[in-house]
């Protein structure tokens, strides 16, 4: 990092301190909202005894309102800093404006409340105030959601109906919570939220990803659990010590089959590596007769808080929690943000997910031309490069030019037939790019708000290529993870990785470049894998007995949707 990037880290950072301090000596009130009033601190039993702490939002005027509520790890009185704080170490959260009362990732009660809704943020259990031992990402988190959708419903305030609501881990707990069924709950909206831990978030095609893992377990978890009851586990450590998909990471996953309320879900092309895997899959596997996804290449937070967003949660709320008769109902089922460039895109909408008009396009490898071709080369080969190198020939590019305007939406597979010289196993970072005609990068919004991201991305570690057959599709191959498939150092072996959903429209004569390198190309990406396996070179191989190919999902749509350029 260079000395200035450093300067005004330590600045901003400054300037962040002092202003929490100065409000900690004044304390300093928050801004009142006119016909609002908060219950502050109240304690609701879950069913071992256990309270957890809940702030709650409702209307000056008496009545039964229907809930919107959301379940927190980061503090339920901990609500604009946080942003303030990832500005500071460079995470461009974007145009955001919320009150004060605006949990983070959480419903902001200043917008709710005069919408007729009561407004719950509670901490989870064991964290901050909250009693009991903290639990990290199971599925006591569900139980205890259960049991606050629950007591909601039966207090005076409340009309019956419960609706959950969030970002993030505020989605993931939704997803937990929805799938035991609790009676009263009416409706969930999750807002990119990963379905699977081990797939979506820690073990990216079983290369683990420790940046994120890290950070939430020394700065939330570690950081936030009540002392006095302890935390169940050391996240970093424990998801270290279960590499395969094993019965530590079906405690974390919910059943999605048994999800059957209302559901609008959002799903993101830029945040890969996170949430956007399991957002789609999410959506694709519930079991609710209402459901709709929003999908957006764009910042998380600042989408979430957008008028856009929130005028489509409102009436997806009103439909299922007041029951009002609107056009909830009768709203295209998936709303598609088709990206052209950084923050521009084309809107336009279909009524399922996968798309099933795509057309699967197979592009083949060609080594000697360095190409993508629609037709089987018969000269077999084989390109050559460094597999952690940061310099030389340290990557295989291949690229297709598209002779009409393309949309490519969906997920992608690339089969690769590849080996490594010196060692018995091999780690491949997968990424798909933009060019113009004119040979220059185009790039898109991605992970924690990167401007300089890519189009899609993929990820495998070679022994962990066993296929499960019954759930891999012709766009998404499903590896087990269960066990570890390892090799001989010059054995090529087949192999198919799967390369996340994405919406991007390919202009007449731009390019599609895909690159295959064997380590994480920093300039797209903040996501952190550990020391990699890889050593010595690696080999791509392609034609003759190789069948080394790109599945792209062509949506055969020429047609722009409304124009939508900058920010909502």
């Amino acid at each position: 990092m260079k000395k200035t990037n450093k300067f005004f880290i330590v600045v901003r950072l400054a300037g962040f301190i002092i202003r929490n301090i100065s409000r900690k000596i004044y304390k300093k009130p928050l801004k009142r909202i006119p016909g609002m009033k908060e219950l502050k601190d109240i304690p609701i039993p879950m069913r071992d005894g256990i309270k957890l702490m809940a702030n709650i939002y409702l209307s000056d005027n008496p009545g039964k309102y229907p809930v919107i509520m959301c379940m927190t790890p980061y503090g339920k009185d901990q609500q604009p800093e946080h942003f303030e704080i990832f500005k500071v170490f460079g995470i461009d959260t974007g145009s955001i404006n919320t009150s004060d009362y605006a949990v983070f990732e959480g419903p902001d009660p200043a917008f709710w409340v005069n919408k007729g809704y009561v407004v719950i943020h509670a901490n989870a259990r064991g964290m901050w105030n909250s009693e009991g031992k903290a639990p990290v990402f199971d599925k006591q988190n569900g139980l205890d959601f259960y049991d606050l959708i629950e007591w909601a419903a039966q207090q005076p305030w409340s009309n019956g109906k419960i609706g959950l609501n969030g970002v993030s881990y505020l989605a993931w707990s939704q997803w937990m919570a929805a799938s035991l069924q609790p009676p009263h709950l009416s409706a969930i909206c999750p807002w990119e939220g990963f379905t699977d831990m081990y797939r979506d978030v820690v073990y990216h095609g079983g290369i683990r990803e420790v940046g994120l893992i890290g950070q939430l377990t020394s700065k939330r978890f570690n950081a936030h659990y009540n002392r006095k009851y302890g935390i169940t586990e050391n996240l970093l450590k424990s998801t270290g010590q279960h590499p395969l998909d094993d019965e530590y990471w079906e405690n974390k996953r919910p059943d999605l089959s048994k999800i059957k309320v209302p559901a609008l879900v959002c799903a993101s092309w830029s945040d890969q590596g996170l949430h956007t895997r399991g957002s789609f899959e999410g959506f694709k596997t519930i079991a609710s007769e209402y459901k709709w996804l929003f999908t957006h290449g764009r910042k998380k937070w600042e989408t979430y808080y957008s008028s856009e967003a929130l005028n489509l949660q409102e009436k997806f709320f009103n439909c299922f929690l007041k029951e009002e008769e609107n056009e909830m109902k009768r709203e295209h089922k998936v709303r598609l943000e088709v990206r052209t460039a950084y923050y521009k895109c084309n809107i336009r909408y279909t009524n399922q997910w996968p798309i099933p008009s795509v057309i699967h396009q197979k592009l083949f490898l060609n080594v000697p031309a360095g190409e993508l071709s629609e037709m089987f080369p018969e000269k077999e080969g084989y390109i050559r490069y460094r597999a952690i190198a940061k310099r030389g020939i340290n990557k295989a590019v291949f690229n297709y030019q598209f002779k009409e305007n393309t949309e490519l939406t969906g997920g992608m597979k690339l089969r690769l037939w590849v080996t490594a010289e010196e060692t018995d196993d091999l780690d491949l970072y997968i990424a798909v790019k933009k060019f113009d005609s004119e040979g220059n990068e185009i790039y898109f919004s991605g992970y924690n708000g990167n401007p300089h991201d890519v189009v899609a991305k993929g990820w495998l570690r070679v022994s962990h290529r066993q296929l499960d057959q019954s759930r891999s599709t012709i766009e998404m191959p499903y590896q087990l993870h269960k066990n570890l498939l390892k090799i001989i150092p010059n054995e090529v072996v087949p192999v198919e990785i799967e390369i996340l959903p994405s919406s991007t429209f390919f202009e007449k004569d731009s390019f599609l470049h895909l690159v295959i390198m064997g380590r994480e190309p920093l300039k797209y990406n903040t996501l952190k894998h550990e020391n990699s396996i890889n050593t010595g070179f690696h080999r791509v191989y392609s034609g003759g007995r190789y069948d080394s190919y790109l599945i792209i999902p062509n949506a055969k749509v020429n047609a722009k949707g409304s124009e939508m350029n900058a920010r909502l």
